[in-house]
């Protein structure tokens, strides 16, 4: 009779978003940290912002937030959602690699991300001043795989830190404090 039963892990945590909307909250956490600096495990420093779009859901309802415009993800309101339980479903977020008051090359990525299915578009890869066509696509494809390998990077980051539970525990407290909700 067991043999009949299919369970099908990989769909069960698809559906349940794993980790997903966990790792939005603590990004959104970590944005709002050192003006969004964060240091990377191979010592590449990155800036992480939330951008002017993020929308928060109930966990087990059909109630939605959507703050649009400017930054969002500073608004009181934004903030509150957190506090009554509320989950990031989707926020438009911008990754800057380079310092421009030390004189470094900044470049800039825009993508929204949703929880659901851990998925990213609308990517706006950084501007290439190449007029050759191949150099060009070479160019921006180096930017999308330099992209991937930064969320790559973060989420890396971020399942380190929860998957060891004293770790996490520490963090926990910290990201409640910042909420509000200590």
């Amino acid at each position: 009779m067991l043999e009949n039963r299919s369970v099908d892990v990989k769909n069960m945590i698809g559906n349940k978003d794993f980790f997903s909307r966990e790792f939005l909250i603590w990004l959104w956490y970590m944005s709002e940290l050192d003006q969004g600096h964060i240091k990377l495990d191979d010592k590449t420093s990155i800036t992480v912002f939330i951008e002017d779009k993020l929308v928060l859901e109930e966990l087990l309802g059909d109630q939605e937030d959507l703050f649009k415009g400017g930054v969002p993800s500073e608004s009181p309101e934004a903030k509150y959602a957190l506090q009554s339980g509320k989950i990031i479903k989707e926020c438009k977020i911008k990754i800057i690699k380079g310092n421009a008051s030390l004189s470094e090359q900044q470049f800039e990525w825009i993508f929204n991300f949703k929880a659901t299915g851990f998925n990213i578009s609308g990517i706006k890869l950084p501007s290439v001043d190449v007029k050759d066509y191949k150099e060009k696509l070479r160019e921006r494809m180096f930017f999308l795989e330099e992209l991937y390998d930064y969320l790559g990077a973060l989420y890396k980051k971020f399942l380190n830190i929860r998957l060891d539970k004293p770790t996490w525990d520490n963090e926990l407290l910290k990201i409640k404090e910042w909420i509000g909700n200590d």
